[in-house]
């Protein structure tokens, strides 16, 4: 039997360790070992007790280390290395562990596989993502931020300026401005939410197909007001922000898709929901839920009033905001006649006015032809044209290929559009 390769190393470590039966989640070259090495190296030096901690164990990859730093552990000094050659277990608390076999031949070549059950591989990620010091576990009061879980549940990744920038673009989608008079008003009136005890908590639903913007218009309230509030990516965790905030008694903005608890709802799902066993937050708690397939929810949950307070559906485009959508996408030096782009994009989501606009720009590169309503429409037929065919594609065999060939001839091209 040949020398095993460094994913087969890595699997039997994991096969060895779980079992036979134990599928694992490999991940290559993500670099996971450094990242995780410089965690456990500043919670050394900090003093911060936890169950992280990395094992090196056999392989055929000679153990080598590199940016060496003294740690002190109590009385005792000792040597570690921030990065480094080798197979190594990683233990991650909760009887989780990721085998990791990592391999450095120079600067420009390195190889890595890391491979963990689906929940161990989650706590790995989650860990390094949150950063290289101090998890963030406190609610913050501002600003937009995303929500991990490792040892319970952190902040991290606050919103950059270019993002924010970007988003605050999509406050022209009509649905916008619906959802931010719903948000005003309630803030505005939460001691009306929160009189006879209640718990100041309400629950918006956004449905509608993918592409139509319903993740964007979440993520422009969250651009124009988090200098103001804080806005959280809970999703399936979205029941502890709601605690931390009732704790901390400051407002705050879930932003929640296609969360789980929604499709198989228990009993104390819907007593959460329906007020019976929220936590109270006098400042107000908001919740925007969000899903591609609202007949798929808990029947308990979406015909029962109160479980979910409002709901917002979301579609393709008519004429004059597909116009307004397109506005955004269009380069600055194009100038095209609104009634005219809109009658061209009526009935099309956000996410496909960007591709067909990025399909007209790819049309006319190369050639002197100005960018035109016509040749949107052309875009806009093309794109069509090639979902079709990857739909067809999937499924069929060199019979029906030749059979479609014989009927349609050549696929068309940019150019074949262009053509007069």
């Amino acid at each position: 039997m040949g020398k095993l390769t460094l994913v087969e190393q890595v699997l039997q470590l994991h096969k060895e360790y779980y079992g036979e039966n134990n599928f694992g989640t490999v991940v290559k070259d993500y670099d996971y070992y450094p990242k995780v090495a410089e965690i456990v190296i500043n919670r050394k030096n900090k003093k911060i007790y936890s169950n992280l901690d990395v094992e090196p164990i056999k392989s055929s990859v000679v153990h080598t280390g590199s940016s060496p730093v003294m740690t002190k552990t109590g009385r005792i000094k000792k040597l570690m290395f921030k990065d480094g050659s080798g197979a190594y277990r990683v233990h991650l608390g909760q009887n989780e562990v990721v085998h990791i076999i990592r391999f450095i031949l120079n600067s420009k070549v390195r190889m890595e596989y890391a491979v963990g059950t689906a929940k161990s591989m989650s706590m790995l990620h989650n860990l390094c993502e949150a950063g290289r010091a101090k998890l963030n576990r406190n609610l913050p009061r501002k600003g937009i931020w995303k929500l991990g879980n490792y040892e319970g549940v952190f902040y991290h990744g606050k919103a950059r300026k270019d993002e924010i920038e970007n988003a605050a673009r999509f406050a022209v989608h009509p649905k916008f401005q619906e959802l931010e008079r719903d948000f005003n008003q309630f803030f505005s009136d939460i001691e009306f939410y929160t009189r006879y005890g209640q718990s100041g908590m309400r629950k918006v639903l956004f449905t509608g197909p993918p592409g139509t913007g319903k993740t964007t218009i979440a993520k422009a309230l969250g651009a124009k007001y988090q200098d103001k509030y804080v806005f959280v990516y809970a999703d399936d965790y979205f029941k502890e922000v709601c605690y931390a905030a009732s704790h901390k008694k400051i407002p705050v903005i879930i932003i929640a898709e296609e969360v789980d608890e929604l499709y198989r709802a228990d009993a104390g799902t819907l007593s959460f929901l329906d007020g019976a066993d929220s936590p109270r937050n006098v400042a107000g708690t908001y919740i925007i839920f969000s899903t591609n397939y609202p007949k798929r929810i808990d029947p308990r949950i979406r015909k029962r009033p109160g479980r979910i307070d409002r709901v917002i559906s979301v579609g393709a485009f008519r004429t004059k905001d597909a116009a307004n959508c397109a506005q955004m996408y269009l380069p600055d030096d194009v100038l095209l006649d609104s009634k005219e782009l809109g009658a061209a994009l009526d009935r099309t989501t956000p996410a496909e006015i960007k591709e067909i606009i990025n399909i007209g720009i790819g049309m006319i590169r190369g050639t002197k032809t100005d960018l035109s309503v016509d040749i949107i429409k052309k875009a806009r037929a093309f794109l069509k044209g090639t979902l079709d065919i990857s739909a067809m594609e999937a499924d069929e065999d060199i019979d029906e290929r030749e059979s479609i060939y014989k009927n349609n001839g050549p696929r068309p091209d940019y150019e074949s559009y262009l053509d007069d």
